[in-house]
């Protein structure tokens, strides 16, 4: 192998390395952003729940 080869085989490593990375953080970011559509969608129907108990005045 020469050394262009290794160097290119060197720099294909590190971008799948990388790749794999950003698929995982990706992953992790999805997660931490149905986590948070779930708290909003709870809070906004105890809002609802609130609003029609107190008759609006919950605030």
């Amino acid at each position: 192998m020469t050394d262009g080869q290794r160097a290119a085989q060197a720099a294909l490593d590190r971008a799948q390395v990388a790749r794999a990375r950003v698929h995982a953080q990706a992953r992790e970011v999805r997660a931490e952003a149905a986590d948070w559509r779930a708290r909003r969608e709870r809070n906004h129907f105890a809002e609802l729940v609130r609003n029609m108990v107190l008759g609006g005045e919950g605030r």
